[in-house]
């Protein structure tokens, strides 16, 4: 093992523990039934566009390399992974999300080609340095170490926050104190108000504290509200070029420096250079 704990020694956990990962795995198996459904809106597809866009410039060029997909859910970017010849594992705590990824995978003959694995993701079942990329959209800053971890050494990493701009606009009209303390304040101050938020250098910082230097930092969905009317976001059916005006709008947005930190969602990508040192 190199820097890292073994895989699957991650302590025994305390009852608290037990009770919040048994909460979460409830949650996700309930919204499993109705999480495709989101996809299928025009945001929907506009948001997957983007994400797929900007990640392909990241994705490694040996098609042989080992992914990643933590908290990959019912296999948005997993199918699209092994289509491309990418060697994947797929791995969620929930079990909901993940039988409707393997409904999916088994409709287009790729099940087979697939790992697939139930786990909490704070206490990956991997060796250390087990994939060239690791992916994970929409974890929490907690994860982090342990996904640095399993990442191998020049290896890549993807990691998605919610914006610290877009938490503070988004709760303005329902507490505006609220909205300003988020706007004014540091990331501690504000996961006392339920928000892990983070602004471009603080998840810069993030991950350069545990060893890994960040490449890029994109900006992506809250972006597509402005460009289209609101009852057009969960349309069914659109004109096609409409979808590709406001799908290449929303990607140009996202690679913008000056309004990135107005995204929703922030999405880093960066590569592996040394074992993390941090506490």
């Amino acid at each position: 093992m190199l820097g890292g704990k073994p895989a699957g020694t991650g302590g025994i956990k305390n009852t608290e523990d037990i009770k919040n990962t048994e909460g979460i795995k409830k949650k996700w198996d309930e919204r499993s039934k109705t999480y495709d459904e989101w996809e299928e809106t025009f945001e929907g597809r506009v948001s997957r566009y983007v994400d797929w866009e900007l990640l392909k410039v990241h994705l490694p060029g040996d098609k042989s390399a080992k992914i990643l997909d933590a908290a990959g859910g019912t296999e948005v970017i997993t199918l699209p992974l092994v289509e491309m010849g990418y060697t994947v594992t797929l791995c969620d705590i929930s079990s909901g999300m993940l039988n409707v990824a393997k409904q999916k995978l088994l409709r287009e003959g790729l099940l087979d080609k697939v790992k697939i694995i139930e786990c909490d993701i704070c206490d990956l079942p991997f060796a250390d340095e087990s994939f060239d990329f690791v992916l994970c959209w929409g974890g929490t800053a907690e994860l982090i170490k342990e996904l640095i971890r399993a990442t191998k050494m020049g290896g890549g990493v993807s990691f998605t926050v919610e914006g610290k701009c877009w938490a503070s606009v988004n709760e303005f009209p329902k507490e505006p104190e609220l909205a300003l303390n988020l706007i004014k304040s540091g990331v501690n101050d504000e996961r006392k108000s339920g928000l892990e938020t983070y602004n471009t250098e603080e998840l810069k910082d993030l991950f350069e504290r545990n060893g890994v230097e960040t490449i890029a930092i994109y900006g992506t969905r809250g972006f597509i509200g402005h460009l289209v009317p609101q009852e057009a976001l969960t349309a069914r059916e659109w004109d096609e070029q409409l979808f590709k005006q406001v799908a290449e709008m929303a990607l140009g947005l996202g690679k913008e420096p000056s309004v990135v930190g107005i995204a929703r969602r922030l999405v880093l990508y960066g590569k592996k250079i040394r074992i993390s040192n941090s506490a």
